[in-house]
């Protein structure tokens, strides 16, 4: 087998899988090890997200409760679509997944914290919030205020990492309160 094929194979089948609706298959492939295989098991939801909004939800809801980091990351990685999030309601239910998403990052003891997969679903929380924010301010305003006041320290960084983009200039001012705690660290 050529080399990359190992993986190419597996990633494009996740893809194929969410245009499919094959969810069994999406879930397995949402915690591969190797991240292009993740990477299209989360656009493949992004299909299923597309075709039909509450089944992909509640498959992303079941990936959130299972725990694992890296299920968690391709919730976070579907939902954080923009042209998913036209609708206000798709747009309030993403917040609240990405906000659910960093519940389970700050469940995770500080020892564990890095860990590969741990990094890999903070990594992904560096940009998603602020994705979901634009979408919804009136959700994600106040997730980016918690995060950027908590005293946890991968809070902060996901706050600043967000806080950063230059995708929230639209919100202005509404961002005061968490760019100000973010000054504060």
């Amino acid at each position: 087998m050529p080399e990359g094929a190992a993986e190419f194979l597996p990633a494009t089948a996740a893809l194929a899988a969410g245009a499919l609706g094959e969810l069994p298959l999406l879930d397995d492939a949402a915690a591969d090890q190797r991240w292009r295989v993740r990477e299209l098991a989360a656009t493949g939801m992004q299909r299923v997200l597309a075709a039909d909004w509450a089944a992909g939800v509640a498959a992303v809801r079941g990936w959130l409760r299972s725990g694992d980091p890296l299920r968690v990351r391709a919730a976070v990685a579907a939902v954080a679509e923009p042209p998913l999030l036209a609708d206000d309601a798709h747009a309030a239910e993403a917040c609240a997944i990405v906000g659910d998403a960093v519940d389970v990052l700050l469940a995770v003891p500080a020892a564990e914290r890095r860990d590969d997969k741990v990094r890999v679903l903070r990594k992904a929380l560096g940009y998603a919030v602020s994705v979901v924010a634009v979408a919804h301010p009136d959700s994600g305003i106040p997730l980016l205020e918690r995060l950027a006041t908590s005293t946890d320290a991968d809070a902060a960084w996901v706050a600043r990492q967000n806080l950063s983009k230059a995708r929230l200039t639209r919100l202005g001012d509404r961002l005061a309160v968490a760019r100000d705690a973010v000054s504060r660290r």
